[in-house]
């Protein structure tokens, strides 16, 4: 069989059929990864991103639409204007009362009306300019404005845990983008305080009701970029090199340092067309251990610490569908002991996809030994003069 000759249409389409196969590969990765991150999430999560999608859709699709529905819902929500006119309008007639009072009695009742009154209006006043820095708080780091980081993405406004939630779907309802059928109220409490009350589907038929400078303070937090700092823990020194010099476990270019390999254990593998030869070199796991076992326990007690850091990061990073446990720990963590426990495990176990077992050298040609070629040995044929 003749081998086949190069020419230009040969080789375009061996190119062609290269860059197929690659793309094919990539959606393929692409697409298991999506479904891995999606698998991982707990079911809070994954309401909170479909939430966030379809409120980003509706602002991104049409935001002409959607301005004019932002300038209906927060500080120029009507409910809030009707308040205030009613405080005013019970102010200027408790006043009225003080002056027309008849006895010591109506005087009084006159004198804590005014008072109950003006503190709920000057309340009021605190919660518009709250409500003001809220409302350009969440647009911008819930839809990613601005150069934010994606909500729900490691250094972007987290999406779970405790409050975050129900308070992100109230917000959506503030902004005007929750639907026709969603509504935010203004309205005085039993003890003089403004409150806030929501309704609509995006609630699934609850009410959600909370004082209003309580709730526009509310801070969802930022999704701890745990990567990062795991990175960051990985390239700072932890060892010394056989020349007493500080060695970190992996290099600026996410490759270990020689005093974190067992150099005198490398190998050769041969692919398998047997054209090529890559170097392996296995990773000194114990000692890599060893040196990252403490610092990611300080990492994750420095976490446990402060409950809400360490919610964000049990419920964001590590995708747990419940809070953890507020319980007061013999070691002074407000976490229950045993979430304690899983706590570190997470944490270390976080670092396992920065450090693989062995690290790879570089791959060469495999040149294969050429044997000599056989040479023919004649055979003289010895005869009796020979030996005279």
């Amino acid at each position: 069989m003749e081998p086949k000759k190069n020419n230009f249409t040969t080789i375009n389409n061996e190119a062609n059929k290269i860059w197929n196969n690659s793309v094919s590969a990539l959606e393929q990765t692409t697409s298991d990864s999506i479904s891995k991150a999606y698998r991982s999430m707990s079911s809070s999560q994954k309401e909170a991103a479909n939430v966030q999608k379809d409120t980003a859709f509706k602002f991104f699709n049409d935001t002409e639409a959607a301005l004019k529905n932002i300038k209906k819902g927060g500080i120029k929500n009507p409910s809030l204007g009707q308040l205030g006119n009613s405080l005013i309008w019970g102010i200027y007639h408790a006043e009225a009362k003080l002056e027309n009072a008849k006895s010591k009695k109506e005087a009084n009742e006159a004198s804590n009306a005014i008072y109950t009154l003006n503190k709920s209006l000057e309340e009021l006043y605190a919660v518009i300019e709250l409500g003001r820095d809220t409302d350009s708080m969440f647009m911008v780091e819930y839809f990613g404005l601005e150069d934010t980081k994606n909500p729900g993405q490691p250094g972007g406004m987290a999406l779970v845990g405790r409050d975050t939630l129900e308070w992100c779907k109230t917000m959506v309802i503030r902004s005007g983008l929750a639907g026709d059928n969603a509504r935010e109220e203004y309205y005085v409490g039993d003890d003089g305080d403004i409150r806030l009350r929501y309704t609509g589907e995006i609630l699934n038929g609850r009410s959600v009701d909370h004082p209003a400078i309580q709730w526009l303070s509310y801070d969802p937090g930022i999704v701890l970029d745990l990567k990062g700092e795991n990175i960051k823990m990985l390239q700072e020194p932890s060892s010394m090199d056989q020349n007493g010099q500080p060695v970190s476990i992996l290099d600026k270019s996410m490759q270990y340092n020689d005093a974190y390999l067992l150099l005198d254990k490398k190998y050769m593998e041969i692919s398998k067309d047997g054209k090529t030869q890559t170097e392996f070199i296995p990773a000194n796991m114990a000692k890599i251990l060893n040196d990252t076992k403490s610092r990611s326990s300080a990492k994750a007690t420095a976490l446990l610490s402060k409950y809400d850091e360490a919610n964000r990061v049990w419920r964001n990073n590590f995708g747990m569908p419940e809070d953890l446990v507020f319980s007061v720990a013999p070691n002074g963590n407000n976490v229950d002991k045993n979430q304690q426990i899983e706590f570190q495990k997470l944490m270390f176990e976080s670092l396992k996809p920065l450090l693989p077992t062995v690290a790879v050298g570089a791959t060469t040609e495999v040149v294969k030994e050429v044997k000599p070629e056989a040479t023919e040995v004649v055979e003289e044929e010895l005869t009796v003069d020979q030996f005279n």
